[in-house]
Parts: C-alpha cells; structure tokens; sequence
C-alpha cells in the first residue's frame, strides 16, 4: 500500500517543492514516536531537519527510509557524552553528526568511509550543522583483514564495496587497515561503540579487531543482512564472536534489517 500511494504522489507532483512538503507530510504520519521530521527552504534548496527527542539533524538528503536505523544499531549500547566511536562505513555521515552530538565535545568519531564521493558529502552535512563540534575525524581508509590495497567499487552510494564489483567502470585500489593496526598507530586506548555496515566486508574487518575486542572491549552494532558466497553475514559474524567467547545477539528488525549485537550491554 506505501508503494502505491508513493507512485500515485510521485504522479500528481514531479518534482520541486511541492512534492517534497507532500512527502513530509506522507512520511510524518508513518514515522517513530520520538522522531519529527521539517524542511527548511533556503532560496529554494531544501535542507532535510529532523529530531530524535533533543537532538537535531541538518542534512542534504531526506532520512525517511533510514530513520529507523538510528533506533535500531543502538538496540542494546545508547552511545553516552565523552564515547569514542567508530562508524563503519559512514556514507553520508548521518549516524556520525547524530553520534557527534551525543558524545559531545569530549567524545571522538571517528567516520570510516573510503568513498570518495560520499566523503564530500559527509563534509557538506558537517557544514549544515553549525552546532557540531569538532569531534568527527573522517577516515579514508577500508577495514580489512590485512594492511594492503584491494580492489573497491566506488558508487557513491550505499552500495559501494569491496565485496561487490558490478562493473569495472568504477573500480578503483583503495588503501585497506586493520582496526588492531589503526587503534596501535593512532594511540586509541578507549573505544566504547563500533557501527558497522560496509556491504558484506565485515567479516574480513573483524578478523582485523581481535586483539582491540580482547584490550578495548567495544560493544559493536553490525549490519549482518548482506549475502556472501549465499550465506548471510551474521552466521559468520555470530561464529566470530563465539570463537572469541564475546557475548553477542542477532536481531531481525522490520523488513531485511538484520543487527547483530556483541558486548556486555546486552540486557
């Protein structure tokens, strides 16, 4: 029924303004108790605003579909003033401004994303919220299971990887570390949350964190839905963490998501 009525929307209003106040309008009925979503029109380029209970986003894209994962990878572990966190495969930065405000100018973000045409919007959202500290590091680096360049399909979109190679239009040798090798080199010695979805590689990227999980002991959020070699992620992910005796939980949200859980919040 969301489809149709989308399609039908899509139809009556084409594009400009008035389709995007049509879909605020759409989506605000739909959305999470503690979420309201705005617009805001500035000489006709529409910034996207939306809150979750005292924190408010600014961004170029609309969160509509994604709104729910901001619930969702802190299921178990709520990201706390002064955290250090990693975000895995940060695309646009949403979830790095929305952790960057909850940590505070205390915590650090550190926002790994290798694609080159979503860091340049991780910047342009960073601008947008004026009330940022400076507390978000970008990093431009792919998590792997070894320090090497490796082959990664840069779409500038969610779909980027280095797991999946579609065409070889867009391919290109990318620089890939060890999270165990990164945390040495830059003197982390506290790391209380790691988001993680970067389309199928976590697996190579938690072979990478082992001696960080047993010195650190961060909670993690994984994004387990993507399918390698026809086996979903979170099947090797839970064998991961169970080799590693580290408490962890899949959970299967609304539609495809799928979370797998470690650490020792899991109440």
């Amino acid at each position: 029924m969301k489809k149709i009525i989308k399609k039908i929307l899509s139809r009556l209003f084409p594009k400009g303004n008035a389709k995007e106040l049509l879909k605020l309008k759409y989506y605000s009925i739909f959305k999470p108790k503690n979420v309201v979503f705005d617009l805001i029109d500035n000489f006709n380029k529409v910034t996207y605003k939306t809150s979750f209970n005292k924190i408010t986003l600014l961004t170029n894209e609309a969160l509509y579909p994604i709104v729910d994962d901001f619930n969702y990878y802190q299921h178990f572990y709520k990201v706390q003033p002064n955290d250090v966190v990693i975000d895995a495969g940060a695309n646009c930065g949403h979830l790095s401004i929305f952790f960057s405000k909850l940590v505070g100018q205390n915590g650090q973000i550190f926002a790994f994303e290798p694609d080159k045409f979503n860091i340049e919007r991780i910047e342009k959202n960073k601008k947008l919220n004026k009330d940022l500290c400076d507390n978000i590091k970008i990093v431009d680096l792919l998590l792997w299971d070894k320090n090497e360049l490796i082959d990664f399909y840069e779409a500038g979109t969610v779909g980027s990887s280095a797991i999946w190679m579609p065409d070889s239009a867009h391919c290109v040798k990318k620089q890939a570390i060890r999270i165990d090798d990164w945390v040495v080199k830059n003197t982390i010695q506290k790391l209380d949350f790691i988001k993680m979805d970067i389309e199928g590689a976590e697996i190579e990227a938690l072979a990478g964190c082992v001696e960080t999980i047993k010195n650190l002991k961060p909670n993690f959020a994984i994004a387990s839905y993507h399918i390698v070699n026809g086996e979903k992620t979170f099947i090797k992910v839970e064998q991961f963490f169970a080799s590693m005796n580290y408490p962890f939980k899949t959970v299967k949200f609304r539609g495809n998501e799928i979370i797998t859980f470690a650490g020792f919040n899991l109440k």
